[in-house]
């Protein structure tokens, strides 16, 4: 299985594909000015978080995976983190605004539904948080999975359309069960491929 992250801008970027590559996954970092048919020869996607904001986005690799999964034109699993969750949510139709709390740090989250993501992993825990943006309204078709006592959506899936989200940062060693997440994610492309 192969797997194409898209750096938005994320000083994490580089932990996620060390985790992805530790978990057995062969993964590849392209930036979102890649050509676009660079994102044609993988099995899934993960867009990494950043500084912008998703609706002053330079369009670049990552709307155009997200918008052909719209049309229905990719049937491959993409993971959005933070900007890459809000992203996915603004050009399925959600609402993204500033939150109520705009400072990195850690946060308890609350997991409401086990989806894909949270698979064995406990009913809370801490993760490292950024809600300079959050998705304040789900796009159609989508559920929550997870919230925390500032953001009432941390987590997300369309899992018929095999879309998943988290506002939090599991790539990095300050989220707890963050590696279980993304092999979750992992485990749920490398089925597909079977």
């Amino acid at each position: 299985m192969k797997t194409l992250i898209i750096n938005l801008g994320s000083q994490y970027t580089h932990v996620i594909w060390r985790t992805m590559r530790e978990i057995g996954v062969e993964a590849v970092i392209k930036e979102p000015n890649a050509p676009a048919a660079d994102a044609d020869f993988f099995d899934s996607y993960i867009i990494s978080g950043g500084p912008s904001s998703a609706s002053t986005l330079s369009p670049g690799a990552a709307h155009r995976i997200l918008e052909i999964a719209k049309a229905g034109e990719i049937k491959k699993p993409v993971l959005g983190i933070c900007l890459g969750h809000q992203l996915m949510a603004h050009i399925f139709g959600g609402e993204i605004k500033k939150g109520i709390s705009a400072e990195y740090g850690i946060s308890e989250i609350d997991v409401d539904k086990e989806g894909i993501l949270f698979e064995g992993v406990p009913k809370k825990f801490n993760a490292w948080v950024s809600h300079f943006d959050e998705v304040k309204t789900l796009p159609p078709g989508f559920e929550a999975l997870a919230h925390s006592s500032t953001c009432k959506i941390e987590a997300m899936q369309n899992e018929k359309m095999m879309l998943f989200g988290t506002q939090f940062h599991p790539e990095v060693w300050h989220t707890e069960h963050g590696e279980r997440i993304l092999e979750n994610f992992a485990g749920f492309c490398k089925l597909l491929k079977k």
